[in-house]
C-alpha cells in the first residue's frame, strides 16, 4: 500500500506499508492525521487513539532509519530516523522516503497527516 505524508507546513513524502497484520489494520484507519514528538533523539513519535492487534506478528523486531513502527505498549505510530534496537511490542509497519536529517530537524508537536495514495504515479514524484 502506498502512502503519502503531509507536513504540517512542511514537506510532503512517500511512504509505503509493508504486507503484514498490523499495517493492514492500519490501513483500515486511513487517513490519519496525528501530532508526533521527538524520542529519545531517534524517532517522532504519535499516538493512536485505539490499539492495533499484535495477533500474527512477531513479539519484537529492530526497525531501521526510514521505517515506519508501531509500539503496542503505548499505541505509538513511530517514524525512525536511528536506530532503537529489538523491542517486545514493536513491529514494522512500513517505511517513508523523507530525508532522515529532514525528519530529525521536525519539531515536537508537528502535525503530519498520512493517507493511501491516491493516484499510483503520486509516489514516484520527488519531494524534498
Amino acid at each position: 500500500m502506498r502512502l503519502r505524508m503531509f507536513v504540517s507546513d512542511g514537506p510532503e513524502f512517500d511512504g509505503e506499508l509493508f504486507t503484514n497484520p498490523v499495517a493492514s489494520q492500519l490501513v483500515l484507519r486511513l487517513p490519519l492525521t496525528l501530532t508526533f514528538s521527538d524520542f529519545n533523539g531517534v524517532e517522532k513519535v504519535a499516538t493512536l487513539d485505539a490499539p492495533l492487534s499484535m495477533e500474527g506478528v512477531q513479539g519484537a523486531e529492530s526497525p531501521q532509519p526510514g521505517e515506519i513502527g508501531y509500539y503496542a505498549p503505548t499505541r505509538g505510530l513511530v517514524l525512525y530516523y536511528g536506530h532503537v534496537g529489538k523491542w517486545p511490542g514493536l513491529v514494522r509497519v512500513g517505511r517513508f522516503t523523507l530525508p532522515i536529517a529532514k525528519l530529525r530537524e521536525l519539531p515536537d508537536g508537528v502535525v503530519i497527516r498520512i493517507a493511501q495514495a491516491s493516484r499510483p504515479d503520486e509516489c514516484s514524484r520527488t519531494h524534498s
